[in-house]
């Protein structure tokens, strides 16, 4: 995929006033700049990357308004965002990056420094949408602000292993005795049933995943007892299989997909992006009848995280568990410490306090009919 195919606005100029003098801005960002400062910030992950952007834009229907600030002291920074197109401005809605596409933030050489984060908020707030979000990786956390001024402050949570010592102090040191042993045993019945582990980018991967997904779709139908072909409508908006498809043929490098097979049938399968130091589990999807006697999903974590130790990767991100509270143990229990970082909102209308509003009622809704039924039963 060419960059050029990435919708872009108009390139635009302009002076953004600061108390250490004027700073200089623009967007689109030119690659060859944003490819310079990527290079030079050890924090930059997978989801930093211009080629990122760009399946965001084919698949997600967004459109690059990335910005690039030149400072008086000669520095560059680089925010990754993307809007929605064909908006009146007053009604843009701007994030880098949205839901499903990972964390976004702030790029710059050697990482980005606390009052550069405050003047870019300071220009994204002078700038008239509807909302404005930027959610910041775990690596830049410590450099943004909380609260920010103006802003609305949403508190996340991502788990990481730390991979520094490789597998030898990972299985001495970070894994308990319950994981250590769950490990091995995965390893003796994948033997023993003849999974077989296939590593790559291949459109074949992509078509294996994305049938788990679906089978993982029709699952949730079942136990939520919701008609499994609205299930999978809902699915396959939120995840379209072209998203995986662009971002392998984009990023042959950095996406890896881990299928587990049992004679020729995916049983579990798991994205991972690999770039820098830092390796992120980024989807996994099993079939569970299969592949939970077999232990398929402990398998794969493994065979992940492995390849993320050879390859010299220092962390290795599991994402948000979204209040699941089987996910957090799962990653506990694989090693991962909680690692907080906030999302920053701003908003011409109060959106995230109606949207909380709104979960408080679902929530109490669903009690209330969970209370009914202890009643009737």
């Amino acid at each position: 995929m060419s960059h050029r195919q990435t919708q872009q606005h108009e390139p635009r100029e302009w002076d953004v006033r600061t108390g250490d003098g004027q700073v200089r801005a623009m967007s689109p960002v030119p690659r060859e700049t944003w490819a310079r400062v990527l290079a030079a910030d050890p924090g930059a992950m997978a989801f930093h990357l211009p080629e990122w952007v760009d399946c965001l834009c084919a698949v997600g229907g967004w459109q690059d308004v990335g910005r690039l600030y030149r400072t008086g002291e000669g520095r560059e920074l680089v925010l990754p965002m993307v809007c929605r197109p064909a908006r009146p401005h007053p009604l843009a809605v701007r994030a880098s990056f949205p839901p499903g596409w990972g964390t976004g933030g702030i790029l710059a050489p050697g990482g980005v420094r606390p009052h550069e984060v405050e003047l870019v908020l300071a220009d994204l707030a002078a700038d008239q949408a509807l909302r404005t979000s930027v959610r910041p990786s775990f690596r830049a956390a410590h450099a943004w602000p909380s609260p920010a001024p103006g802003f609305v402050s949403v508190p996340r949570t991502v788990h990481v292993l730390d991979l520094d010592g490789g597998m030898d102090a990972i299985w001495s040191q970070r894994w308990p005795k319950n994981t250590r042993r769950n490990m091995r045993t995965a390893e003796r019945r994948a033997e023993k049933a003849g999974l077989i582990v296939e590593t790559g980018s291949s459109p074949e991967l992509v078509e294996d995943f994305y049938d788990l997904y679906l089978r993982w779709l029709d699952r949730r139908a079942r136990e939520r007892h919701l008609p499994p072909a609205v299930a999978r409508s809902r699915g396959k908006r939120a995840e379209p299989l072209a998203k995986f498809h662009a971002i392998a043929a984009a990023l042959p490098g950095t996406c890896r997909i881990l299928v587990a097979t049992v004679e020729g049938r995916p049983v579990a399968a798991t994205i991972v992006l690999l770039r820098g130091d830092v390796c992120v589990y980024w989807r996994g999807y099993s079939d569970k009848q299969t592949a939970n006697p077999l232990r398929a999903n402990q398998l794969l974590q493994l065979r992940s995280i492995e390849q993320a130790c050879d390859l010299g990767c220092r962390y290795y991100e599991m994402g948000e568990s979204g209040g699941v509270a089987s996910l957090k143990e799962s990653k506990t229990r694989l090693g991962g410490e909680e690692r907080p970082l906030t999302e920053y909102r701003l908003e011409r209308v109060p959106l995230t306090r109606l949207q909380s509003r709104m979960d408080d009622i679902r929530g109490a809704v669903k009690h209330r009919f969970s209370e009914w039924g202890r009643v009737g039963g």
